[in-house]
């Protein structure tokens, strides 16, 4: 892609986006513009890709005996040393070299035309640039470039806020902009103010290592076309579209963003991350705001969609006021993949925080999200295998066509479904909401086979347009205290062979397992239990086989757990103090004081329902039971 087709792309996010649609935003696929609509897969030959950072990508030793020194100013630079000239305040380098920068220029540039085979090491020490017509720093023909900021030093580059300027068809819009592969090490300090478009912009690979990074811009902060790898430093980035991203659009094996490590501030009035192909993390501290934040949610508190969500564009540069449908402002986004296998996130979005075209894996990190949508959304498969999810505030917390939890600490409060498995709305949600009817597919997977799981739900606490299935590890539903949703929901099965659920809610939706095996699952209902109430199944001794506390009223409770047996009574209680409950009043094979019995119930199979009557296949209670339950859960 050529840099005039590149702006192409960014007149579509002139508007603040990249994501100009007519569907959801962030629901995208490529277009072939570097725009995304509607919800399919970009590829990703990540076998291909380069995630090893080189042995000079982190070094910042140098040769000052053998290198030449420039230093800039406005009354006329200079360079002592071969490889570079100064023309007036301006200084161009022409060979490969070492070149030790200092000073300072109010109206000037520093420009690289090297050859194709030169490799550069451009060493700041206490540089400052300014231009008022162009990139202060342009990188226009060389190997690879090295800027290498010096333990001590303070930097700065700025360009002008309105200009015009080519380089055949290359057209120039960052303050630091290079049409070969960058690497930026060492440890002192650099200021870049994008004040036309981006600040930082390499048509190549774009690889940081270290120092410490102030970007301000009114598009991008960091953008590499081919990829942005970065495994140390510190960054504060204010931008107003996209914080960091990768746009290569063309070739499988590029367009990704991998962080190694580094700590990074990141407000951006679009994404916050964004990444063409793939988005891999593995480590650093990363606190992202992106939209405003959650508070300029999707819906307002009543429900209905907010006026004003997704007037992102209106910032320095925007192309005036556009819509919802061509924005996007996700926390972390891919259009093929994200995977997260360390790091710390603390994440606040007026959109998705995580979202994948594709797929999204978690094995490792702890991901603290408030989102004014989705918390986390991947439109093929979502898993997560560890780490801590914390989900503090959504419209759906996890939602995916296929969802897998095989380990992990996961916390997830919404206002509609908290795990939803093929996504779009049910009959219950809010009209209006971007993402209406998003999957056209009834078919979708939740597996649970390993993690501790709590859900805070308003909408269903778990839903899933095909099958559940329960295998093991902990999970912990407080769903609606309405009875147009369920704690539950599924439209095809609901099977469990191991692990814990409780799921509490309203009683005129509710729907219990399908089939069991290994151990038993309950389903009853009861009069209205007060939120913070604990409830507790017993065995006929009294002992506690589980327990947990509702931060919600609850008046059913759907119940399955190793201990549950075919031919055994067991009484549910509540109100009991339980020993060695954790936070959220669970616990297991424990004792109880106190509380008042709901229902004692006699097993005579592996499912049981309300009023002593048994389940039909399909979760729904047998006609006579209690709460108005409705076959295959839905309405």
């Amino acid at each position: 892609m050529n840099f005039n087709e590149k702006e192409t792309y960014s007149s579509c996010d002139d508007c603040g986006s990249g994501s100009c649609s007519g569907g959801r935003p962030g629901t995208e696929k490529t277009d072939g513009s570097g725009s995304e609509t509607g919800g399919a897969q970009v590829s990703a030959d990540i076998e291909n890709m380069d995630f090893e950072f080189t042995e000079r990508d982190g070094s910042t030793s140098y040769d000052e005996a053998a290198a030449s020194f420039i230093t800039l100013s406005d009354s006329g630079s200079s360079v002592n040393g071969a490889g570079a000239s100064a023309d007036g305040a301006n200084v161009a380098v022409t060979a490969a070299g070492t070149y030790i920068v200092t000073g300072s220029v109010s109206d000037a540039s520093l420009t690289v035309t090297a050859g194709k085979e030169d490799k550069i090491q451009l060493v700041f020490r206490g540089v400052s640039i300014s231009c008022s017509d162009g990139p202060a720093l342009y990188i226009a023909s060389a190997d690879k470039v090295f800027v290498t900021l010096d333990e001590g030093s303070e930097n700065s580059l700025a360009d002008g806020g309105s200009y015009e300027k080519t380089d055949g068809e290359t057209t120039l819009d960052a303050a630091l902009f290079s049409r070969e592969d960058l690497t930026v090490n060492g440890s002192g300090s650099l200021t870049v103010s994008g004040n036309y478009k981006h600040a930082v912009v390499s048509k190549d690979d774009l690889v940081i290592t270290g120092g410490h990074f102030m970007l301000t811009a009114v598009k991008s902060g960091l953008n590499g076309k081919d990829c942005v790898k970065i495994s140390g430093g510190s960054f504060v980035i204010d931008a107003g579209s996209d914080g960091i991203r990768s746009d290569n659009e063309e070739d499988s094996a590029r367009g990704y963003v991998y962080i190694k490590g580094g700590s990074f501030d990141i407000t951006a009035g679009n994404d916050g991350i964004q990444a063409e192909t793939l988005l891999k993390i593995e480590g650093g501290e990363f606190k992202i705001v992106t939209g405003g934040g959650s508070v300029n949610a999707s819906t307002t508190p009543d429900g209905s969609m907010n006026p004003g969500w997704g007037g992102w564009g209106e910032k320095p540069g925007s192309q005036g006021t556009t819509s919802a449908e061509e924005e996007s402002a996700k926390g972390l986004k891919a259009a093929s993949s994200i995977i997260i296998s360390g790091g710390s996130f603390d994440i606040d979005s007026s959109d998705d925080s995580l979202h994948s075209n594709g797929t999204v894996e978690i094995i490792e990190g702890s991901i603290i999200a408030s989102s004014g949508d989705d918390g986390v959304h991947a439109d093929s498969s979502l898993s997560v295998s560890g780490g801590i999810v914390n989900i503090k505030k959504s419209y759906e917390g996890l939602e995916s066509s296929d969802i897998s939890i095989s380990g992990g600490n996961i916390s997830v409060t919404a206002s509609d479904d908290g795990l939803n498995a093929a996504g779009g709305n049910d009959l219950s949600s809010v009209n209006g909401r971007p993402g209406q009817g998003m999957f056209s597919s009834a078919i979708g997977t939740i597996s649970i086979s390993g993690g501790y799981i709590f859900i805070n739900a308003s909408g269903d606490g778990i839903d899933s347009n095909g099958t559940l299935s329960v295998s093991g590890g902990i999970t912990l539903v407080s769903g609606p205290t309405d009875n147009g949703n369920g704690a539950l929901d599924y439209e095809s099965s609901a099977t469990v062979s191991g692990g814990v659920l409780i799921a509490l809610g309203g009683a005129g939706m509710a729907q219990g397992f399908s089939s069991a095996e290994n151990q038993g699952a309950i389903l009853v209902s009861f009069s209205t239990q007060n939120a913070g109430t604990s409830i507790a199944l017993c065995d006929s001794n009294g002992k506690v086989i589980v327990s947990f506390t509702a931060p919600k009223a609850y008046q059913s409770a759907v119940i399955t757990a190793p201990g549950i047996d075919s031919g055994n009574t067991y009484t549910l209680v509540s109100g009991a103090e339980v020993s060695g409950a954790d936070e959220n009043g669970y616990a297991e094979n424990t004792v109880k004081s106190g509380g008042t019995v709901l229902a004692e119930m006699e097993m005579t199979s592996s499912l049981y329902g309300s009023s002593g009557g048994q389940m039909n296949p399909g979760g729904q209670m047998n006609p006579g039971a209690q709460g108005g339950f409705r076959p295959g859960g839905k309405r």
